[in-house]
């Protein structure tokens, strides 16, 4: 194999997790989150920041395995969503978020993608 193609070859599995539905939800609401921090409650504000962030990064280490260890990574995901939405939920009891509305969506519709993921 020519290096040029080994190159394209190694590149694929990075590919295919930008095309993966999952991560790119689980990017979209941490664009959300990096565009609040901080926020007034520095708490929560952590809560969001590691929680987002463990999502995004669950599901890429999901992505690169198989069999139980990959629907583990993702179930650990599928936590961090909610743990996601229940920050949101403490933080609109006190003042909603700038977008929170529409990150509330993302959210829900990553939920689902990883309760299917995690059921296979």
């Amino acid at each position: 194999m020519n290096p040029a193609a080994a190159t394209v070859a190694s590149l694929a599995p990075i590919a295919s997790l930008h095309r993966f539905d999952a991560y790119r939800l689980a990017l979209g609401f941490r664009s959300h989150v990096v565009r609040w921090l901080p926020l007034k409650r520095a708490e929560l504000s952590d809560q969001l920041d590691r929680a987002s962030l463990s999502v995004a990064l669950n599901i890429a280490e999901g992505a690169g395995r198989s069999g139980r260890d990959q629907s583990r990574h993702y179930a650990i995901a599928r936590g961090s969503t909610f743990e996601c939405l229940a920050v949101l939920d403490l933080l609109e009891l006190e003042a909603a978020p700038p977008c929170s509305r529409e990150a509330r969506v993302v959210l829900i519709r990553l939920m689902a993608v990883l309760t299917a993921l995690v059921r296979r």
